[in-house]
């Protein structure tokens, strides 16, 4: 179990700092989200038509499946535009403390499940590099269940959509470099 919880924080740690990489450093996301050209109308838009922290999308769709509101929603989304806004009207501080210090949290929990899972494979009698890809896979699973899934079901764009997924499998792989090293069954002698 201290193996376990050692390479569930080192882990942690390599996910907390490439996660920070990917965002400042190094180009993965650059130019993947947008800023709304003359937002003051928007945002004064928003503000009348949407009145709590949400997901809002548009066109609105149905709240019936009347044929008639079924069929001006799909003449609505083909026409478009279509979108989604994820809102919040009280606004805050950007990037308070407590919002690394959770994200730290968040990462350091997702490192011992990744350790956990590595710990009852077969891969945790191998080698280290298999180790270590067991990890990158984790990354791979994680990018199919969430940034493709998203990329096919919510529209996301394609550019978001690969710096998401390859931020993801990157920081896995880094994270597997450290979680390999520690979360490992020992070979014993013959």
């Amino acid at each position: 179990m201290k193996k376990l919880l050692l390479g569930s924080i080192i882990g942690g740690i390599i996910l907390f700092v490439w996660s920070w990489l990917a965002w400042t450093l190094v180009p993965i996301h650059n130019g993947t989200i947008q800023n709304i050209d003359n937002e003051e109308p928007v945002v004064t838009a928003m503000n009348i038509n949407m009145d709590k922290k949400g997901v809002y999308v548009f066109p609105a769709m149905p709240e019936s499946h009347d044929q008639v509101a079924v069929d001006e929603f799909n003449q609505k989304y083909q026409q478009g535009p279509v979108g989604m806004i994820i809102y919040d009207p009280q606004g805050g501080e950007p990037m308070p403390p407590s919002q690394m210090i959770i994200g730290f949290i968040i990462n350091i929990i997702a490192a011992f499940f990744a350790g956990w899972f590595l710990s009852r494979s077969t891969a945790a009698a191998s080698t280290y590099l298999s180790r270590v890809v067991f990890c990158g896979m984790l990354g791979i699973f994680l990018a199919l269940l969430s940034h493709i899934v998203n990329w096919n079901w919510m529209n996301y764009p394609l550019d978001y959509t690969t710096a998401w997924t390859l931020d993801t499998v990157i920081g896995w792989i880094l994270a597997g470099l450290g979680i390999a090293a520690i979360v490992k069954i020992p070979k014993t002698a013959n």
